[in-house]
């Protein structure tokens, strides 16, 4: 039996399953771009796109800026690190300034609130001119009054401090040295010198007096010893004694000014100190 020849109608054609998935990308596609379009109009997108433009710009400025620091120091050379310091310096106390100026307003302006009431005084208890000027003449003349009994009372306790002869013994001048703190005054000279303890030794006045006493078999140092110059005593008694030069010593009892009258009026055989080296 002779087979059927095969027809056209039996062939499989692929185009329409093609024809819909080429329309499901072209669909898809649209939805992309219409979601794509939408989201273009979006405020964020917009402030996205601003922040990018403004961080081009910042990163423009910044390099201009660094061109022109390095511009900058080139001209000013290598003190240019010590004048950026300077101005940082400058601008930090200048800042410090501004805040302690804006703390001062801020206590003035208090302080403006503050409301000073002064007390009304009655006319009758306020005080004339003229009575105010009489109390203060009379406040004057009672400063005069107190200043002048304040002088007497100091020469009076100047002279209140007095030699004295006293002793026994065989006749002798005397030749007074007073002892202080630091120093000694000869009271052989008039007016009397005072000198230095360490320049005692060196002295021409005190050495001319040494040489005197030495070379006079009569004659003797006596040493006027103040309560505070022991140490002082014992620095010319040694210069005496090792130069073999006869002395004694008195004690001064205060610190008022030495009164040598009795002895002006006494026979040089009175005044007998207490340890005379003979």
């Amino acid at each position: 039996m002779a087979r059927r020849p095969r027809g056209e109608d039996d062939d499989v054609s692929l185009f329409p399953f093609l024809s819909i998935i080429a329309c499901v990308i072209g669909v898809l596609t649209m939805m992309i771009s219409t979601l794509a379009l939408a989201q273009m109009d979006n405020p964020d997108v917009a402030l996205i796109e601003a922040y990018e433009k403004s961080a081009g710009e910042l990163s423009t400025a910044e390099a201009e800026v660094a061109r022109l620091k390095k511009l900058l120091d080139d001209k000013i050379g290598p003190g240019a690190a010590t004048v950026r310091e300077d101005v940082s310096a400058s601008e930090k106390e200048l800042a410090e300034l501004a805040a302690e100026l804006e703390k001062i307003h801020k206590q003035l302006a208090e302080q403006q609130k503050v409301k000073v009431v002064i007390p009304q005084l009655d006319p009758a208890q306020r005080e004339s001119v003229a009575s105010m000027q009489t109390q203060l003449t009379d406040l004057t003349e009672e400063l005069a009054i107190l200043e002048k009994d304040l002088s007497e009372r100091k020469e009076a306790s100047e002279s209140q401090v007095t030699i004295l002869p006293g002793g026994t013994g065989v006749n002798f001048t005397p030749h007074f040295v007073e002892c202080a703190a630091d120093s000694i005054v000869l009271h052989t000279l008039n007016p009397p010198k005072r000198i230095r303890t360490a320049s005692a030794v060196a002295d021409a006045d005190f050495v001319a007096l040494l040489q005197r006493v030495a070379n006079n078999a009569n004659d003797s140092i006596v040493f006027l010893v103040r309560s505070d110059a022991l140490s002082t005593y014992r620095t010319v008694r040694q210069i005496c004694t090792d130069r073999d030069i006869r002395n004694g010593k008195l004690p001064v009892v205060g610190a008022g000014r030495i009164d040598l009258s009795h002895f002006a009026t006494q026979k040089p055989a009175a005044a007998k100190p207490d340890e005379t080296k003979k």
